[in-house]
């Protein structure tokens, strides 16, 4: 689903939390390993923002749904850069998309500039919306899965699922280096292999040629090359 375009099926479910609630903003969103990045978004302009401060990275977090009142009046909140700046969020009521295994991958919510009050039969709503949302999601896991079982058999190449089982295409969360280690980018790491690398950042623009990533996860760190650059993706090869 990451870096999809936008769709219909998932358009409508924003349109309907809006009009429901009467908010001025409404999103469903994933979290990879350095941002948010928005599937569909009503009412506002990016696509994807920094992960750090970001309500819905809070909001999977919880057990259920995330509501903030009055991000002002709250102190976990009120300096949050997206409450002080753009879009000035003072309501927002989150609730996690959870997978079938219980891991949260993202949010449905409704946002507005303006406090206001969420009972439980709002809740109740939301929490719908987001099992809507999720069912849409696990019919596209599954319709995917079965695609790529189907195609990997009639080529003949089980080498497909193989590639998968051994993790070459992934979504860990990495941090690449550089400048003496005084510059430091959050990035998503999307593919391994044994000598080379792809990330995702926010912005490849200023990111020198010669960096250092770091895996945490995997307790790796590496020297890289970039072999290749876009926008916001890096191709890096391992130095040896």
């Amino acid at each position: 689903m990451l870096d999809t375009p936008p769709e219909e099926t998932f358009d409508r479910l924003t349109r309907l939390t809006k009009r429901i609630f009467g908010v001025s903003m409404s999103t469903i969103s994933f979290i990879d390993g350095h941002r948010q990045w928005f599937k569909s978004q009503q009412g506002m302009a990016t696509c994807e923002t920094d992960r750090g401060p970001a309500f819905c990275n809070i909001a999977i977090q919880q057990p259920a749904s995330l509501i903030v009142t009055d991000a002002v009046a709250d102190e976990r909140f009120r300096d949050n850069p997206f409450v002080t700046g753009e879009p000035h969020v003072r309501f927002y009521a989150g609730i996690p998309l959870r997978c079938p295994n219980g891991h949260a991958i993202g949010t449905l919510c409704a946002i507005d500039p303006q406090p206001r009050n969420f009972g439980p039969r709002d809740q109740e709503i939301l929490a719908d919306l987001g099992a809507l949302a999720m069912e849409v999601l696990e019919l596209r896991r599954l319709s995917l899965a079965a695609k790529m079982g189907s195609a990997a058999g009639e080529a003949g190449q089980p080498a497909l699922a193989k590639e998968f089982a051994q993790g070459r295409s992934i979504l860990k969360a990495g941090r690449i280096v550089f400048n003496n280690s005084r510059t430091v980018v959050k990035c998503t790491v999307r593919q391994l292999s044994p000598g080379t690398a792809v990330v995702h950042v926010i912005s490849t623009a200023k990111i020198p040629d010669r960096i250092a990533l770091m895996i945490d996860a995997d307790a790796t760190s590496r020297l890289c090359s970039v072999s290749s650059r876009a926008e916001q993706h890096l191709a890096l090869a391992f130095e040896s």
